[in-house]
């Protein structure tokens, strides 16, 4: 049976979003290219997609909304299949390859989910997680992660 493009396309953003696991660690999705990421951010993402992905990554909608930098109420108004904008989904894309980046460097999902909630001395004491609402706090995550990765602890 041939699913309808609408689901194809979800599932192809479904799998772009998500924090690929499998039973021998992590791996990021491949196939994907900064091109088709810059393509997925201008159609946009469905709020489907960000939703399972927020809760894959245990946020909460509050949490999501600051990220996205858009309101609570904006975002419940959307519906499931509803494409969001570029801007939000251009953050959501980077949320997801971050927790990627950090899944791949720690090994696990929950210890990454973790050390992001921690105050920590190389983000001036603050949870990781706080940072997210700027481009610059993106940028400085992953760094760190490349320091760990490369056994450089700060």
């Amino acid at each position: 049976m041939i699913k309808p493009q609408k689901d194809r396309g979800y599932h192809g953003q479904e799998q772009a979003l998500m924090v690929v696991q499998d039973s021998g660690g992590v791996s990021y999705v491949s196939g994907r290219g900064y091109f088709e990421f810059i393509q997925l951010s201008r159609d946009g993402i469905i709020k489907k997609a960000l939703m399972n992905l927020s809760q894959q990554l245990s946020f909460s909608l509050t949490e999501v909304a600051r990220i996205l930098h858009i309101s609570e109420r904006t975002l419940q108004r959307y519906g499931d299949d509803e494409k969001l904008s570029a801007d939000t989904s251009e953050r959501a894309i980077l949320l997801s390859q971050l927790y990627q980046h950090g899944t791949q460097v720690f090994g696990d999902l929950e210890n990454f989910k973790e050390w992001m909630r921690t105050p920590l001395p190389a983000f001036n004491y603050q949870p990781p997680i706080s940072l997210l609402d700027t481009t610059f706090g993106f940028q400085l995550i992953q760094d760190e992660l490349g320091k760990i990765a490369h056994g450089i602890f700060a």
